[in-house]
């Protein structure tokens, strides 16, 4: 262990898997609720398009990562919103296009983009101390955010009805809940990759429901989950000499089946 750490990539990896699994974990809670599955496999997919173009044009992956981010939130939000459309279709449209850009950006790029699969599966070479700053900055808005807004979160997650008569500016915290996951999806793809982040969004928060009588205790059980999978997961890749991405998300499966199997047994048992 002592030399895993002597390394500057480990140390970094592990932090950024350390602000990933928390930030994910603890939107995970809300998307289960609210049942938006289907946000974080699309603001996943959506980047590919930013990041595709940003090695194309030689510009700032990181910047341009979170300018998409930004662009998936605020489309899903105005067009579901003034054209009442479903969220979940303009998810799926907008997933679809940014793909098929980001096809064709790589394929005018000449040569071989390596980048491209570090994105894709994720790549912990890849993490530098400007990726963590970026998740730093994340993660304490969105402690911060749940630590001052925990009523209104609650009942924006249980009931928006609900939560508009109580005088929550219902359509002000969605927009900002979009935009909040988007940016965490698009600073998370170095880590655990564009094509499973969407298990780093769903999975705690699911193992969480399972043992939780409240929001709060999900909050705490999916953000211990998502720590304690991450972790282990870079560790797994370290000394396994396996990707990162699939790592953690095969850990975090496996606590996951875990729970599962328990649950089951204890409610026989209470039976």
């Amino acid at each position: 262990m002592t030399e895993l750490f002597s390394y500057d990539f480990m140390v970094y990896a592990v932090t950024a898997a350390l602000l990933s699994g928390i930030s994910c974990s603890v939107l995970s809670n809300y998307i289960v609720l609210k049942k938006m599955e289907f946000i974080g496999d699309g603001a996943g997919h959506t980047a590919f398009g930013g990041i595709a173009l940003a090695i194309l044009m030689g510009w700032n992956l990181n910047l341009v990562s979170v300018i998409t981010g930004v662009i998936f939130a605020l489309s899903i939000y105005f067009v579901s919103k003034k054209q009442k459309v479903n969220e979940n279709s303009i998810i799926g449209i907008l997933l679809s296009l940014s793909m098929a850009l980001g096809v064709i950006f790589i394929s005018l790029k000449k040569g071989y983009t390596p980048e491209i699969d570090g994105y894709l599966f994720g790549d912990i070479l890849m993490v530098s101390e400007t990726d963590i700053k970026i998740l730093a900055v994340v993660f304490s808005a969105i402690i911060i955010s749940v630590i001052l807004f925990n009523k209104e979160l609650k009942y924006y997650a249980f009931n928006q009805r609900m939560a508009k008569i109580y005088g929550v500016p219902v359509n002000a915290v969605n927009f900002l809940f979009l935009l909040t996951v988007s940016v965490v999806v698009v600073t998370s793809v170095k880590i655990i990759g564009i094509i499973l982040v969407t298990a780093l969004l769903l999975t705690p928060g699911i193992i969480a429901k399972m043992w939780a009588g409240t929001l709060n205790h999900m909050i705490i059980i999916s953000s211990v989950v998502g720590t304690v999978s991450s972790v282990l997961g870079i560790i797994a890749a370290y000394y396994f000499n396996i990707p990162p991405g699939p790592s953690i998300v095969v850990t975090m499966f496996g606590f996951f089946l875990i729970s599962f199997l328990i649950k089951n047994i204890y409610t026989k048992i209470k039976k």
